[in-house]
């Protein structure tokens, strides 16, 4: 029980740590932080849940077994994490386009 415990708090904590790098602050506008932060999610989600997928199928085929939904989720959210963490550089630092 206590370790059920334990993956369940971490995978909140890895959640919310998700959430946070995926916030898109805009000083006294909560609304337009919130819309902009939906959208940050939206856009960036399918490129995760493609690395998600490919990692995944690397793992199983290499395991010759299923990878339980937890451990699946955690794949997603740490990707996740890179991903938003990287994006959220290059909109900081306003990298342009040639």
């Amino acid at each position: 029980m206590e370790k059920k415990l334990k993956e369940s708090i971490s995978l909140g904590i890895i959640t919310l740590v998700y959430l946070l790098f995926s916030v898109r602050y805009y000083p006294g506008s909560i609304l337009k932080t919130l819309a902009e932060s939906v959208m940050q999610i939206i856009t960036v989600a399918p490129i995760t849940i493609g690395g998600t997928i490919i990692i995944v199928s690397l793992l199983q085929r290499t395991m010759a077994a299923k990878l339980p939904k937890d451990r699946i989720l955690r794949i997603f959210l740490t990707l996740g994490i890179i991903t938003e963490f990287l994006y959220g550089l290059y909109n900081y630092l306003g990298v342009k386009g040639a």
